[in-house]
């Protein structure tokens, strides 16, 4: 994978898509002037003070939902080798993660990718780093990675598998994907800005933009 944006497009949203509505590469400012320029924003939202950034990596809800869909939002870092060194650097993406709370999004998550190619030791510490920080802070960011081995792939339902060898990597695959399906929307912190009139003006504009049930 060459870079995030390539991450994103060819493993995730492949896999979530079945089930989640997904959005990529989110820019709240394009949202904002298309519907205000449209005359469907509120005086309160079209006067909002927020930079609307960063951008959100991934936004994402469930399909099957009543009333209001809990909202998703994740930052994405894809870890690779880069003349020798591991790019970008650990700390990128937590900044980012924290400022998506301001979006009225029910949760947000940081995933970290990481290539084959980075020293298992050095996955582990980025791993253990980033975890311990964001628990021993009590962020309220939730905080997933994965080898990209370790993510499942979409296979096609329709193909029989040849033999009983395809048939049980086929099975381990299903419950691979299954498993993370749900990891990425069950178990989470919610934000703790969820009620503040501000986000809740954010997420109003989402929410408009992106046609949710209200």
């Amino acid at each position: 994978m060459k870079d995030e944006d390539e991450a994103i497009r060819k493993l995730l949203v492949p896999l979530m898509k079945e089930e989640y509505f997904v959005k990529t590469f989110v820019r709240a400012d394009k949202l904002h002037q298309k519907l205000k320029t449209e005359g469907y924003l509120s005086p309160e939202e079209e006067t909002i003070k927020h930079p609307f950034h960063p951008d959100i990596d991934v936004l994402y809800w469930c399909k099957k939902y009543t009333q209001e869909p809990q909202i998703f939002a994740a930052e994405v870092k894809y870890f690779r080798l880069k003349d020798g060194n591991v790019y970008p650097t650990i700390y990128e993406g937590l900044g980012e993660a924290m400022m998506l709370l301001t979006f009225g999004v029910n949760y947000v998550s940081l995933w970290h990718l990481f290539d084959p190619e980075i020293p298992s030791e050095i996955v582990s510490r980025y791993r253990d780093l980033t975890q311990n920080l964001i628990n021993d802070t009590s962020s309220p960011i939730n905080y997933q990675s994965w080898m990209l081995p370790e993510l499942p792939t979409v296979t096609s339902k329709e193909k029989p598998p040849l033999t009983a060898l395809e048939a049980v990597a086929r099975s381990m695959n299903e419950l691979k994907l299954s498993s993370f399906l749900t990891s990425v929307t069950m178990s989470l912190k919610t934000n703790p800005l969820i009620n503040r009139w501000d986000t809740k003006i954010m997420r109003g504009i989402i929410k408009k933009y992106y046609r949710m049930v209200k």
